[in-house]
């Protein structure tokens, strides 16, 4: 519908222009005619008046020149200027008044009468848009007045996070912690082709671990290994994501110096660089693949020596869901929960909940290695069971809980054996106007008509629903039909390297404007660089969850400064 109407009033706005071309072109013409016909009579009065006077052309051709000028006209024509020439016309007739016949010329109206139609085509223009803007401010005024209508209280939004006090404020002296350093840390690995001839007496290894080492002495575990002649392998564990790219640089660039000591010809693009960052638990095999990408692209490139790709969950081990399944029976599972702090005050508004489940061998896995998978109901049922039934733990041994936002498996929103279990659990934990559920904007928009007994118990409870993954504007003035939608949270696609993407920063401007309207706080997801917290606060996003501020925290309790 909405697609519909936009191609309808661009349709509108071709032919309302189109028109309003016609209109000047036609006026003009009528004008243009006008005024050659008012030429037409000067000239015949001319003649007559000539006749009158009783003054032979061929006697008095002085007086006679200077009584056609007089009038706007001339016996001669006369030669434009140069610039001219092809623009400004001369035109020539002959008039008639009894036995007088006199020749003359005389230029085009629009040449004598310039001004008329400059000052006809600028009424005539600024009527038209004068006519758009008023038309364009009468349609939307409707659309305006019923969404100030729909502004359920004119208090400032951080006010819906300070009902109750769930709030603690962080205290100036963390705010540089806070936003200057992240706590987020990867393991790289780094393979480097050098082409450097060095002494048969010279260990390889352990002059270019030595270099290394002393490069990063922030660092404690660094390795290196000589893997064949001119190929090397660096692994530099507890990196800052916000550091990954500067630190392969250093890498590279102490190569660098190391292979020119031993050989002067040598030059940066003789040292290429591939690299992989990676997470606790990654299979080593799936890195080195990655890395030896990389290392590809940066041989193939004259400017760029160094490349990296990332590990993400798409690409590596993951497991099935019975396994998580059978994990979760046996209590082989443990909840982290990753704070989401406002970014005017760096107050924490929430945390979200994030499980982790065993591996036998990679340890510790988070959810989006496993979540993917198929799940039949009953098994969905299971793992949001134990998510809640752990969730109710810590915030009743916890009396200064903060707000907790759940992700509910999508198959138990159509689960009614799920939503007849959680209204008990939620009158136990007394506690419930802290609890959040969280919910794909595709699915909501997808279902929203298949869970309304779901609604209703978030709603009675005193519960509140999070939309989350909002990739567009396009539909968020319809959540005003919906009292339980507390927040919206940004797609990691609109968030990842917003500083570098127009495009996602003017859908994110429309998104908090359209947010705006119902009082809605706009949140964003995956944070990872200084530059995307600052235009994230630019664009009008009032709180940001991710690696830059803090890892998952197993107890939400650690997150709350003192």
């Amino acid at each position: 519908m909405q697609h519909s109407n936009i191609w309808h009033l661009k349709q509108f706005k071709v032919m309302y222009f189109a028109f309003v071309g016609l209109i000047v072109v036609s006026l003009n013409f009528l004008l243009n005619d006008a005024l050659h016909k008012k030429i037409h009579t000067s000239g015949q009065q001319l003649v007559k008046q000539i006749y009158d006077l009783n003054l032979a052309p061929s006697i008095n051709n002085e007086v006679l020149a200077a009584l056609v000028k007089s009038e706007g006209f001339m016996l001669k024509p006369e030669v434009p200027a140069e610039h001219f020439k092809h623009l400004v016309s001369v035109e020539h007739d002959v008039f008639t008044y009894k036995t007088l016949s006199l020749s003359i010329y005389h230029y085009s109206a629009w040449v004598k009468q310039g001004y008329l139609f400059a000052l006809l085509n600028l009424v005539i223009i600024g009527a038209a848009c004068w006519f758009y803007c008023w038309w364009s401010l009468l349609k939307e005024a409707p659309t305006k007045a019923a969404q100030k209508a729909l502004i359920k209280s004119p208090k400032l939004i951080k006010q819906k996070y300070e009902e109750g006090g769930v709030t603690k404020p962080v205290k100036n002296c963390e705010l540089s912690s806070l936003y200057g350093v992240s706590l987020a840390s990867h393991s790289l690995f780094l393979l480097i082709e050098y082409t450097c001839n060095f002494d048969k007496n010279t260990d390889k290894e352990a002059t270019f671990k030595v270099a290394i080492v002393k490069s990063f002495p922030e660092l404690k575990c660094v390795s290196v290994e000589l893997l064949n002649t001119h190929y090397l392998g660096v692994t530099l564990q507890n990196v800052s994501v916000a550091q990954l790219d500067r630190d392969i640089e250093r890498v590279h660039k102490a190569v660098f110096l190391l292979c020119r000591n031993h050989q002067k010809t040598i030059i940066r693009k003789n040292i290429k660089v591939g690299a992989c960052n990676y997470r606790l638990g990654a299979d080593k095999v799936t890195v080195y693949q990655l890395a030896k990408s990389a290392l590809t692209l940066s041989q193939s490139s004259l400017l760029q020596h160094c490349h990296r790709l990332p590990l993400n969950h798409s690409q590596d081990t993951q497991l099935s869901s019975e396994q998580v399944i059978e994990n979760i029976k046996k209590n082989k599972f443990i909840l982290f929960f990753q704070p989401l702090f406002e970014l005017s005050t760096g107050d924490i508004l929430q945390h979200e909940v994030l499980m982790r489940v065993r591996h036998s061998q990679h340890g510790l896995l988070a959810a989006r290695y496993f979540i993917n998978q198929h799940y039949s109901n009953q098994d969905a049922l299971i793992l949001d069971k134990a998510v809640i039934g752990q969730v109710k733990k810590l915030m009743l041994s916890e009396a200064s809980a903060l707000i907790v936002s759940i992700n509910l498996h999508p198959n138990n929103w159509f689960n009614n054996e799920f939503w007849e279990w959680l209204p008990s659990q939620l009158t136990e934990l007394k506690l419930n106007a802290k609890l959040q559920f969280e919910i794909s904007e595709a699915d909501f928009f997808a279902h929203r008509n298949s869970i309304t007994k779901p609604l209703n118990i978030i709603r009675q409870s005193s519960s509140q629903l999070v939309i989350d993954n909002v990739k567009s504007s396009e539909k968020i003035a319809s959540l005003v039909e919906y009292s339980e939608v507390c927040a919206i949270k940004l797609s990691y696609e609109l968030v990842h390297l917003l500083n570098e993407k127009p495009d996602n920063q003017k859908q994110i401007t429309k998104i908090v404007e359209s947010a705006r309207y119902l009082n809605l706080p706009v949140f964003a997801v995956g944070v990872e660089t200084q530059k995307e917290l600052f235009m994230l606060a630019k664009l009008g996003v009032v709180g940001a969850q991710g690696f830059y501020f803090s890892e998952p925290l197993q107890e939400f309790t650690h997150a709350v400064f003192h």
